[in-house]
């Protein structure tokens, strides 16, 4: 008996100590591989968020230049992934994946502004990934030495969505989008007067539609690679800038659609500019991002404001003249003339003092 037992023993005994060590080696968790992305420098490998801001501007710009195949690792770490459980309308008890760039430093008692971003057709569905495909442009704002405070939500068109548009009324991914900013509003110290949308191509038409529904919500906006719609609704945007970019030689989109509900918009008492970039293809909002600093221009705009950037102007804060003027001018006139008496009484000793010593002289 004992022979056959370990007879058995040491045929199997190989194996099963291979099994579990096989078994211990399943249940380890895999060592996490850092990022690589590719920098000035070479290869640069990002294993921590904060290593991020390490990187100097002109790396961040070299990044910028390769695309998404270099700053994608990056701007993974630059926006926190998120879920959202949808509790009515066509996608009812559907989870949601969306993303958010949060501020570096979120101060007590100190709110940021939102900035809103729609990804273009075909980015839509559940990796919560491709709709960061084309944010590339904006790493200079979003890390490193010339990085802005805001945050920034970008959210995915529902599977089997058929994406933003003019019509997306009917299918609902708006109202599941608005569910989401309205419970990114109540959980994060947000300005309700500083928030702004962006998109492209697609999601440069949701955001035509977005601001339309809620023009009460939005501080200014950015389609960028879209027609503009051609409607009377269009009065409603009086007091939403609005900064429409697109390629001068796309031909997915009508110019002329943009150039009327510019005529429209500013004739009602509102600002809409339009910019029409020389790049190749559809893509507009790369040159949007970086040869207009449309992001800083968002940034910059703040609801109920009398003061709005021009379009093209980079600024971090409003630096028109009729802002000089009514923050330095007006309040130094004013105080020179409740102070006209004294002021004068000063100004007669002084020059009768002149007078004194020029007539010794």
């Amino acid at each position: 008996m004992n022979k056959q037992f370990l007879t058995i023993w040491l045929l199997f005994s190989p194996v099963f100590v291979f099994s579990i060590g096989n078994a211990q080696e399943e249940t380890e968790p895999a060592p996490i591989q850092p990022q690589q992305v590719l920098t000035s420098l070479g290869y640069y490998d990002v294993k921590t968020p904060e290593e991020i801001h390490k990187l100097t501007a002109s790396e961040i710009q070299k990044l910028v230049r390769v695309g998404w195949k270099g700053a994608g690792a990056v701007l993974l770490y630059c926006f926190e992934e998120k879920v959202f459980q949808y509790t009515s309308g066509k996608y009812e008890n559907a989870t949601i994946n969306y993303r958010l760039r949060m501020p570096k430093n979120i101060r007590h008692g100190r709110k940021y502004p939102l900035v809103v971003h729609l990804h273009g057709a075909g980015d839509g569905g559940s990796d919560n990934l491709t709709s960061l495909i084309h944010l590339h442009s904006i790493l200079p704002v979003l890390i490193g030495p010339e990085s802005e405070d805001f945050f920034m939500l970008v959210t995915q068109c529902p599977p089997n969505s058929p994406g933003w548009s003019f019509n997306s009324a009917k299918d609902g991914n708006l109202d599941v989008l608005m569910a989401i900013m309205e419970h990114v509003i109540a959980e994060y110290p947000i300005d309700i007067k500083r928030i702004t949308a962006t998109g492209v191509s697609g999601g440069g038409w949701g955001v035509w539609e977005l601001i339309l529904r809620h023009p009460e919500m939005f501080a200014g906006a950015v389609p960028t690679s879209c027609s503009a719609p051609q409607s009377q609704r269009l009065a409603s945007l009086k007091q939403v800038p609005i900064w429409s970019v697109v390629n001068k030689k796309d031909t997915y989109i009508s110019h002329e659609s943009n150039q009327v509900a510019m005529r429209m918009i500013n004739k009602s008492g509102g600002s809409m500019a339009v910019s029409e970039s020389n790049a190749a293809g559809h893509n507009a909002l790369r040159p949007a991002l970086e040869d207009y600093n449309c992001l800083r221009w968002m940034l910059a705009q703040r609801k109920g404001s009398w003061v709005t950037p021009p379009p093209g102007t980079i600024v971090h804060k409003p630096n028109s003249f009729l802002f000089t003027f009514a923050m330095f001018v007006v309040p130094f006139s004013f105080l020179i003339f409740l102070l006209r008496k004294a002021i004068g009484e000063q100004v007669a000793i002084i020059g009768q003092s002149l007078l004194e010593r020029i007539g010794k002289g």
